[in-house]
């Protein structure tokens, strides 16, 4: 077992932003994933909207290969494909559609066709997207770079007029975002990875295209009957990237464990000026809701090529910090990117001058974001306000709190102080997800310290991480069941050297 943390890198002070780094064909063998771990990256995408089980229970192995190697925790997150919509074949390497031209959509086609008269005839992997479409409504492909617009429907034809040009392809993608789609969700094959990622003990699912809580419930359901138990086997993150679930938000986030903040397809969905005030208000629904907030999509988008980003990209990624996301994440950077390693770096050393920024100049976390709704404080609200209001009081240096489950550090992680938090699992599942926890510093413990000695323990901890001396305060929060929030507050002053 190696002695590696990059959460503990001197230079970086103490890392709070998780950085989520998708895997792919430029990332996936054992020592890119080192190189990236070293780098900063402590949790992996599997997108499974790409590969199958079989590859993907390879690039699983290999993580848990070099994360034991390394001897750190790695945590690793299943992101479900959900209805994503695509043309069916196009041959010829495909074709450009003209401006005015005219489009038809046929029910079951399963290769696109140029009629005589110039139209042409696509099919589309969603069937129902000529029973769906109304007139007026868009249709676009491609991320958006070629737009069309329904202009007449038929009982197995709807036919569109193209309103800005491009090439077409096999496999493009399709967006609906004037459409309401009557779409089960989950998939079956939602189901089938959510199946899969509870059989290889995964860490967290992420659900695509969520437009309701139902949609969320609706998974739940499904992986608790495949586990066989009654509590959610699985965190779920709902990822926001439809205008119902932006409606929706304040519902949905009720449900989940976490939110995403899928810039991708949200970009393409509703209006592009839009993105950055929707960011904003997702971070202040999850930051009232105590949960974490991930920032997604195309954050260093220009080093899939290049080996440094451009100033507006480093400037994106800090702004996310400064908000409080809990998590930013690398998509086709590290997925399929010249420069993953570097993506990775370059991530890191702007979370770790954005961090101390906020430090030196006390910024507060997600000062600029007004609340969305007033929480009525219970026991364990109570307990974290009293918690900081200590800490600032005795100019504490960090927080340290047992915390099995991962609820107490979830709850401190949500702090505006800048002030990092050390929590102690046994569980190394709860260590994992604690991983996407702003500010949480997990480390496994073989037993939870008993109170006698979580003091000890506590100081043996805060001195090997180097965050305190000899007469400075901590604060730890210790476990006891004659309270209601089951813990109570320790202000205790560092003796110096471990087992003193």
């Amino acid at each position: 077992m190696g002695d590696f943390n990059p959460r503990t890198d001197p230079e970086a002070e103490h890392f709070r932003t998780a950085i989520i780094a998708t895997l792919g064909p430029a990332s996936w063998d054992e020592p890119v994933l080192e190189q990236l771990i070293k780098a900063g990256a402590n949790i992996f995408r599997l997108n499974f909207s790409h590969g199958d089980e079989a590859g993907h229970e390879r690039t699983l192995a290999r993580i848990r290969t070099v994360a034991s190697r390394l001897g750190v925790p790695i945590g690793v997150l299943g992101d479900l494909p959900g209805p994503k919509i695509r043309l069916t074949e196009v041959p010829g390497g495909g074709f450009l559609l003209e401006p005015g031209q005219r489009i038809e959509f046929h029910r079951g086609l399963a290769s696109a066709l140029h009629g005589e008269d110039g139209t042409a005839c696509l099919g589309c992997t969603l069937e129902s997207i000529i029973d769906d479409v109304q007139v007026g409504h868009h249709v676009l492909i491609d991320d958006g770079l070629v737009r069309l617009v329904a202009i007449e429907r038929g009982d197995d034809m709807l036919v569109c007029e193209v309103e800005v040009a491009g090439r077409i392809s096999s496999h493009k993608g399709v967006n609906l975002p004037d459409t309401d789609l009557d779409i089960e969700m989950p998939t079956d094959r939602d189901r089938r990875f959510a199946a899969w990622a509870i059989e290889h003990d995964l860490d967290w699912v992420a659900m695509s295209f969520v437009r309701s809580a139902e949609d969320v419930q609706s998974l739940e359901a499904h992986m608790r009957s495949v586990a066989g138990t009654q509590n959610r086997p699985i965190p779920i993150i709902a990822k926001m990237e439809v205008p119902r679930a932006i409606e929706h938000a304040a519902s949905i986030v009720q449900e989940v464990d976490a939110m995403m903040v899928a810039r991708g397809d949200l970009g393409v969905e509703m209006d592009l000026a839009l993105v950055p005030s929707i960011q904003k208000h997702l971070l202040a629904v999850t930051r009232d809701a105590r949960i974490p907030c991930i920032v997604a999509t195309q954050m260093l988008q220009s080093m899939i090529e290049s080996p440094v980003p451009t100033r507006a990209e480093a400037s994106d990624v800090a702004n996310a910090i400064f908000d409080g996301a809990d998590a930013v994440m690398l998509s086709g950077e590290t997925a399929v990117g010249t420069w993953p390693v570097e993506a990775v770096s370059t991530m890191h050393r702007i979370s770790c001058i954005s961090e101390s920024t906020m430090r030196s100049l006390s910024i507060s976390t997600g000062g600029d974001l007004e609340p969305i709704a007033d929480v009525a404080p219970g026991p364990l609200e109570s307990l974290v306000d009293a918690t900081w209001t200590a800490a600032l009081s005795a100019n504490a240096r960090c927080i340290v709190v047992p915390s099995s489950s991962g609820l107490h550090a979830r709850h401190l992680s949500r702090n505006e102080f800048q002030l990092p938090v050390l929590a102690l699992a046994d569980d190394p599942r709860a260590v994992r997800r604690m991983l996407l926890l702003r500010g949480v510093t997990p480390v496994q413990v073989d037993a939870l310290p008993d109170p006698a000695h979580l003091v000890e323990r506590a100081e043996s901890e805060v001195l090997a991480l180097g965050w305190a001396e000899a007469g400075e305060m901590i604060i730890i929060v210790a476990r006891d069941d004659l309270v209601d929030s089951g813990a109570r507050m320790i202000v205790h002053r560092m003796c110096g050297e471990a087992g003193d």
